[in-house]
C-alpha cells in the first residue's frame, strides 16, 4: 500500500520539534517563548512551501525541455545521440588500424 505523502504543516511540526529538542539537550540557557516556536514554525512552513514551488518550476521546466526534444527528434536520457553510432564506429576502426598497424611491425 503506498504511503500516504506528509503534509507541510506535520513537517514544519516535526522539524520545529526537533529544533526545540536540540536546543533543549545542548543546554541552552535562553528562555524560550511561545512567540519564538510560533514564529519558527511558520519560517519552517514557508521556507517548505517555497521549496515546494521552486521545484515545481523546476518539474515544468523539465517537461518543456523534453517536449521541445521530442519535437525536435532529440533523444533524452539513456538513448544514444545519433553521432554516438558514428563515433563508435570510427573508434573501432582505429583500434583495427592500429592493431594491424602494430602486428605488421612484429
Amino acid at each position: 500500500m503506498p504511503e500516504k505523502p506528509i503534509s507541510d504543516e506535520e513537517i514544519a511540526y516535526k522539524l520545529v520539534r526537533l529544533y526545540v529538542g536540540e536546543i533543549s539537550r545542548g543546554g541552552e540557557k535562553r528562555r524560550m517563548g511561545l512567540d519564538t516556536i510560533i514564529n519558527a514554525y511558520f519560517y519552517t512552513l514557508t521556507r517548505l512551501k517555497r521549496k515546494k514551488d521552486e521545484l515545481g518550476m523546476f518539474e515544468t521546466a523539465v517537461k518543456e525541455e523534453e517536449a521541445a526534444a521530442d519535437e525536435l527528434g532529440i533523444p533524452i536520457g539513456e538513448e544514444e545521440m545519433p553521432f554516438e553510432k558514428e563515433l563508435k564506429r570510427a573508434a573501432k576502426e582505429a583500434k583495427k588500424e592500429l592493431e594491424r598497424r602494430t602486428n605488421e611491425k612484429d
